[in-house]
């Protein structure tokens, strides 16, 4: 798979919640890698991909004793 560079420009409110998002769902990951794997998963649910999305349920530092059934 070949990858092509793309400049986009975010206002401020829609860069402060990716940043939220890097602190509180996926610490360590650049903006560049979670816009990646934001537009990933929105392009694997549109219809017609030929990829749908796994659930693959809760991270397990989510998982505590008020989750189990």
């Amino acid at each position: 798979m070949s990858a092509t560079a793309v400049t986009i420009f975010l206002e401020d409110t829609e860069l402060a919640a990716l940043d939220r998002h890097l602190r509180d769902d996926r610490p360590g990951l650049t903006r560049e890698q979670a816009l990646s794997e934001i537009v990933t998963a929105w392009a694997a649910a549109q219809p017609g991909s030929a990829h749908r999305p796994v659930d693959e349920g809760m991270r397990p530092e989510d998982l505590n004793a008020s989750n189990d059934m």
